[in-house]
């Protein structure tokens, strides 16, 4: 069995910056915006990272569609941290790392939506696809799972940055970073995990806690997400040092409310991280746009019956995948 560090934070110190930018179309104005944003955090002693770390970045690519769409994470977002990583420290390589998905094979994914483009020329940025990584079994007793696989090389560096999406998500209310790291577990069917999602995602975050958090919200999405909602313009990259902390403000900026969001719950109440940050940056009143919701609660209660451990059994009720 393999033993775990759990990473998570339990500081005081924890801290949101909310950068906005004016135009999402203007590439220099996102890259300055970035830029200044991990040059003041840099300055400030918020980013804990070495010349000689392993750095390993993880964005969120659940499906086949681009970034305008609202569903997955714009890889020039990405080039923007990976130029200021190689500019600020003298790194010998930088890992890209997502796994296959329920409907996502990510080495496809990354000649489609552009990132083997976008880094084509880069000698020391490797795509990488955790599910073909030489994998690590964590296994368990008290869960209805009893092993999870993570990539080696992703459980191993020395610092992960997370990129997640600003979105909401029909089962969990909003898919930003803790959920982003779920993403992380490589096999490939991920939905059988979906009976008992919460916990999943907290044990994603156990086995490796992200050490720079960063949301994509340039375009966000809203509605039937994580891959069929609505595209939603918002011209803002939210930066945190703690996965709780970050969903924690993403929730409020999105119109949500955090204590309904059950596996950011969860994951505070096991003492993954908290909810108490410094926030910096774009006022968080200035910048609230509340997010149309999913699927109604009717439908939510009725699926939930479905997927209940004890009604499923009986033969009249079919079984969700």
């Amino acid at each position: 069995m393999f033993i775990i560090k759990i990473r998570g934070k339990n500081i005081i110190d924890n801290f949101v910056f909310i950068s906005k930018v004016q135009h999402i179309d203007n590439k220099d104005e996102i890259k300055k915006s970035i830029f200044c944003s991990l040059d003041w955090m840099k300055d400030k002693g918020k980013i804990d990272l070495l010349s000689s770390s392993k750095v390993l970045i993880k964005p969120n690519i659940c499906y086949m569609k681009g970034y305008e769409t609202g569903t997955t994470v714009d890889p020039f977002i990405v080039k923007c941290i990976v130029d200021w990583l190689l500019e600020n420290y003298d790194l010998e390589s930088i890992l890209i790392g997502e796994a296959d998905a329920t409907e996502l094979d990510i080495d496809i994914a990354f000649k489609i939506l552009g990132w083997e483009k976008t880094f084509k020329g880069y000698s020391r940025v490797h795509l990488l696809n955790l599910s073909k990584d030489d994998l690590v079994d964590i296994e368990y007793t008290d869960y209805a799972f009893k092993k999870l696989q993570v990539s080696k090389k992703y459980i191993n560096c020395d610092f992960l940055i997370s990129v997640g999406k600003l979105k909401t998500h029909t089962k969990t209310g909003l898919t930003c970073i803790l959920k982003n790291q779920f993403g992380a577990i490589t096999i490939k069917k991920k939905a059988q995990y979906h009976k008992f999602l919460d916990e999943a995602i907290l044990e994603a975050n156990r086995i490796r806690y992200p050490d720079l958090c960063i949301v994509d919200g340039i375009i966000g999405m809203e509605g039937d997400g994580p891959i069929s909602g609505i595209p939603k313009p918002l011209g803002i990259i939210v930066f945190g040092n703690d996965a709780v902390a970050t969903d924690y403000i993403c929730a409020k900026i999105m119109g949500l409310k955090a204590d309904r969001i059950s596996h950011l719950k969860l994951c505070r109440l096991k003492g993954l991280g908290n909810l108490e940050c410094d926030t910096y940056g774009e006022n968080i009143g200035n910048i609230k746009n509340n997010f149309k919701n999913g699927e109604p609660l009717w439908k939510k209660i009725i699926v939930s019956i479905y997927e209940n451990k004890i009604i499923s059994r009986i033969p009249i009720w079919p079984k969700f995948e």
